[in-house]
């Protein structure tokens, strides 16, 4: 049994019949059309026509604008292909090829795009997933018996005019005449009689012309209203309807339709009249349509500004005069080249007549398509790590912007061209021209031409500014074919340089030094850094001018309180400081006495001079007090580095002599942290005196005031946290209510669920004691069931023992012979 598979590479016969049976059949009957294709179903023949046959698809070669629009979409709709086509014009099917092919090209650009290695390409043997979209074979000389069936059964449906439908359609279409007919001839009887019958027209639905849709009038009523009546007759009597062309008047494309109309029947009736001016007019109006309309020129932007032409001309005003200037000997002369003569005066052939059509700027098509390769080839942005880099591109808007073609520029694109195809510097390119062999070394060479072999790919021209001919232009374009060949170019070579070199004059040894003349006031030294110096980078100055800003700063640390460098807190209002004494009163005091009072000042200078300069975190000034503080502040003495280092080494040394004049140089951590402890509670502030003072010194009231205050404080703060609590208990709740609900709705939802799995496993072990029972129960049920049965078929053999016993016993008293006893015996066995 042969088994057929539907699919495969389309065939010319199959395209035809396809194409025949969509022209009669109709773009939806595809079930039936594929009847006709033995090896294909409905899906293929519908892919078929949607993506090959249907004359509106597009299968010329892809412009750059189709190119650049495709990219261009692809970046906002990525593999939205069937949305993508109708835009670009062509099947969804091509727009994904196309792209790939594309993304392909970009890829291998370096290498070099070959599409015989594209890796999509069927090879030998390998089956087309997607024959739909390829051009059909074409058929054999001679066909299989099936192809042969086919057609002809395909033939003939498709040439069957007399089926059923066809006859039924006729007949109708008969019948419909002969109705007409019939009713034609009686009008034509009727009208000859004398009857005018008129031709009821039927409308299906309402006639919203004679009638009101679903209108519903209103029953009799009590009052006459004929006069109503006779007004509306008398309306609807002067009452014409209005059409929507006649309130809006006529449309433009009517009014040039009917001008047009006017003119070509103008135009026709003087043709008639007057045939050699028709003529006449035809011919000027063909010639007006040869002339070719200019196109606006685009030229590129200026490469060169006015002054860099100017400056350019003023170097090679200076190079002309190189020999003059510098005083050469004729040796020197001799290894300069001479480039006076102007370009526009040099050998023919030697400048191009015009810009070389070369292309200019950079692909966009091919841009574009690596941009859409690097995407595809990165990360996800889960997986992070850096972004691939994209040439830049358009988003303006669906259709990519379209660019000017200007007028490219030879020298950029041979730039480009050999930076792609070297990657770095190599050498000099050839000349592209000339039959010359040898390089010249003394300046004599052949003039370059550009009739000759063609450039390298990639190679640049060498400028025409080659008067020592240094570069060789049979180097670049040779090719060695063997490696004799190459030995004998390479020993060719050698000798040319030995007789070039033999050339050159001897040396003679003579030097010229001019010194530069320095600028007025700066001496030797100076000119020597001047000349022989270098500027300064612009990041290391910066890094200097930061490092020296935070040495400064540093400094300025350094030089600080050691209540400000450590972040210790301090007073905030300094009006309730101790004032200090005059220096009248001073006079009398003793040694101690007079040094405490300067150590006061000191600390009253410094607290002023770090609530004034550097205020608290607020940015509040401190309250000013204390006396004189403020002007203290204000002459406050600064001392160098040196005279602060010695008075620090001071302050240890006296700590040192104290503590050991008191025992406590081996005083433990911890008996201090307690011992300060104790000091620190010892302290409390009092309301009265609007300062803080030591409660042993205190009397009970202003001890009991001190706590009184304190536990004010404590209450305040005790408040001010309840209402910031309630705030945040408050911000929770409407953050956490949705989630609270849902969870108790979920728990409802859990509790349900373990209820209803608990009464399933009471079930389930309900179910199994009773299956247990039951496997235990069933032998001694079938046993008696068994017994019962055999009871019943023993009781059932007996009866029918007597019942046969009975009919012969009948049987030998009815008839008494023989015949009557066996015939019995018969029938009752």
């Amino acid at each position: 049994m042969r088994i057929l598979i539907k699919g495969g590479v389309w065939k010319n016969t199959e395209d035809e019949i396809l194409k025949a049976a969509v022209m009669k059949y109709g773009l939806n009957q595809w079930s039936r059309i594929s009847s006709l294709l033995v090896r294909k179903s409905a899906k293929q023949c519908k892919a078929r026509w949607y993506e090959w046959l249907d004359p509106a698809i597009k299968k010329t070669e892809w412009t750059r604008e189709e190119d650049e629009k495709l990219l261009h979409l692809a970046k906002l709709m990525p593999t939205q292909w069937r949305t993508i086509a109708p835009i670009v014009g062509r099947t969804p099917t091509q727009c994904l090829e196309r792209y790939e092919k594309l993304l392909d090209m970009a890829a291998g650009k370096e290498g070099g795009y070959d599409a015989r290695d594209d890796p999509r390409r069927l090879r030998p043997g390998e089956i087309d997933p997607h024959p739909e979209a390829k051009p059909a074979r074409p058929d054999p000389v001679d066909m299989d018996e099936d192809e042969k069936e086919m057609l002809s059964e395909a033939r003939a449906r498709l040439a069957n005019t007399r089926g059923k439908k066809a006859k039924r359609k006729a007949r109708e279409k008969q019948l419909e005449e002969a109705r007409r007919l019939a009713a034609l001839q009686k009008k034509r009887e009727l009208k000859a009689a004398g009857i005018d019958v008129r031709e009821k027209i039927k409308k299906r639905g309402v006639d919203y012309s004679r009638e009101v849709a679903f209108e519903r009038r209103p029953a009799a009523g009590f009052f006459d209203v004929a006069e109503e009546d006779k007004i509306t007759r008398e309306i609807q009597e002067h009452f014409r309807p209005v059409t929507k062309e006649e309130l809006e008047g006529k449309k433009r494309k009517d009014i040039e339709a009917d001008l047009m109309k006017n003119d070509m029947q103008k135009a026709k009736m003087n043709e008639r009249k007057n045939v050699p001016a028709a003529v006449a007019r035809a011919m000027a109006a063909n010639e007006a349509q040869m002339s070719v309309r200019r196109g606006k020129m685009m030229l590129p932007a200026p490469q060169v500004s006015d002054a860099e032409l100017e400056m350019i001309a003023r170097q090679g005003a200076g190079t002309m005069d190189v020999d003059g200037l510098e005083g050469g000997s004729e040796a020197t002369r001799a290894l300069i080249g001479d480039y006076a003569t102007p370009a526009r005066f040099a050998t023919p052939m030697q400048t191009p007549a015009r810009t070389p059509a070369v292309a200019g700027g950079v692909n966009k098509i091919i841009q574009d398509a690596q941009n859409l390769a690097r995407l595809q080839a990165g990360q996800t942005p889960l997986l992070g790590g850096e972004n691939p880099e994209l040439h830049p591109s358009d988003f303006s808007g669906v259709v990519p912007r379209v660019a000017a073609n200007a007028t490219p520029n030879p020298l950029a694109a041979a730039a480009a061209a050999a930076a792609a195809a070297g990657g770095g510097s190599g050498p000099t390119p050839a000349y592209g021209g000339g039959s010359g062999s040898g390089r010249s070394i003394a300046g004599i060479a052949p003039t370059p031409g550009r009739g000759g072999l063609p450039l390298a790919p990639g190679a640049t021209p060498t400028p025409m500014r080659d008067a020592l001919g240094l570069n060789d232009k049979d180097a670049m374009i040779y090719e060695a074919a063997t490696r004799q060949e190459e030995k004998l170019r390479a020993s060719l070579a050698r000798n040319e340089l030995r007789s070039g070199l033999g050339q050159l004059p001897a040396p003679k040894n003579e030097y010229q030094i001019a010194v530069p003349d320095l600028p007025e006031g700066v001496s030797v030294d100076d000119g020597d850094e001047l000349m022989g110096g270098f500027i300064e980078d612009a990041a290391e100055r910066d890094a200097k001018l930061k490092a020296a800003r935070a040495a400064v700063v540093e400094a300025d640390l350094k030089r600080r309180s050691q209540a400000l460098q450590r972040n210790l807190p301090r007073p905030v209002a300094l009006d309730m400081l101790p004032s200090i004494r005059t220096d009248s009163e001073l006079v009398g005091l003793g040694v101690v006495e007079l040094a405490e009072e300067l150590v006061n000042r000191e600390v009253l200078a410094l607290l002023h001079h770090d609530a004034t300069t550097y205020p608290l975190g607020d940015g509040q000034k401190t309250a000013m007090g204390g006396g004189g503080g403020q002007a203290a502040a204000n002459r406050l003495e600064r001392f160098s580095d040196k005279e602060l280092k010695a008075s620090s080494e001071l302050l240890n040394q006296e700590i040192a002599a104290i503590r050991s004049f008191m025992g406590h140089e081996s005083t433990p951590t911890e008996e201090y942290a307690s011992t300060w402890e104790t000091l620190i509670r010892d302290i409390v502030f009092v309301p009265s005196q609007q300062r803080y003072m030591r409660g042993a010194a205190l009397p009970v009231s202003d001890r009991a005031a001190a706590l009184q205050a304190d536990f004010e404080g404590v209450r305040k703060e005790m408040e001010r946290e309840a209402k910031r609590a309630a705030k945040l208990e408050q911000k929770v709740g409407v953050v956490s209510g949705g989630l609270m609900t849902r969870q108790q709705r979920l728990s409802g939802e859990v509790e349900g669920t373990m209820k209803e799995l608990v009464a399933a496993e009471i079930e389930l072990k309900c179910f199994q004691a009773l299956h247990e029972q039951e496997q235990r129960a069933a032998p001694d049920r079938m046993e008696a069931f068994h017994a019962l049965v055999a009871a019943q078929a023993k009781k059932e053999s007996e009866l029918q023992e007597r019942y046969r016993d009975a009919v012969l016993a009948k049987d030998m008293a009815a008839g008494g012979n023989g015949l009557g006893a066996g015939q019995a015996q018969a029938a009752v066995s």
